[in-house]
């Protein structure tokens, strides 16, 4: 397993995420959205923490029968919104809710994360706040928790071990090309 530094794989995936074009984007959107569409679990799920789309990630659709919540940078954590009221620019460009009732996190049934690069290991990279593993690090503790599935390009796939003890593993990876499912 090749180690490089997070700064290093973030820096390299993103430079390739940004360098997509749209209509591309489009195309392995729908693919990603078509293949999360075919997962049971996603299928009887009724409460999804998405993501609006910041920087060329992919485009979610949202399924009928599904209520949706968003995430706020509140503090150094994130809490979930509905998108009833529409969203406003956070301060690093990121669209945010602008409902301010939030919901329980132990609601939520699948949290679709957004990621820069992810390993075989279903670890990810983000932008590197660490919001999403300090969030979801609570729910771990839970006798029945929400399902953890990144959402990403298969070109994000890193061959890095880059993980650290302050990482929350993926459950799955939903990709333009596959599902990737955690070993453990």
């Amino acid at each position: 397993m090749i180690q490089m530094s997070k700064l290093k794989i973030r820096k390299h995936f993103l430079k390739q995420r940004d360098e997509i074009s749209l209509k591309e984007r489009v195309l392995l959107s729908s693919r990603i959205n078509s293949n999360l569409l075919k997962q049971e679990e996603f299928i009887i799920a009724k409460n999804i923490a998405s993501f609006k789309n910041f920087r060329n990630e992919p485009m979610l659709t949202q399924a009928e029968n599904k209520f949706y919540f968003y995430p706020k940078i509140t503090d150094l954590e994130l809490s979930f919104h509905s998108d009833e009221k529409g969203f406003k620019s956070n301060r690093y460009g990121i669209q945010e809710p602008i409902e301010k009732i939030n919901i329980a996190l132990h609601k939520i049934d699948i949290f679709l994360v957004p990621l820069i690069s992810f390993n075989k290991d279903l670890y990810r990279i983000g932008f590197g706040g660490g919001y999403y593993d300090r969030t979801l690090k609570h729910l771990l503790e839970k006798d029945s928790r929400p399902k953890f599935w990144g959402i990403g390009y298969d070109f994000q796939l890193s061959k890095s071990n880059f993980q650290s003890k302050f990482d929350v593993r993926l459950d799955k990876v939903i990709s333009d090309k596959k599902i990737y499912v955690s070993k453990i």
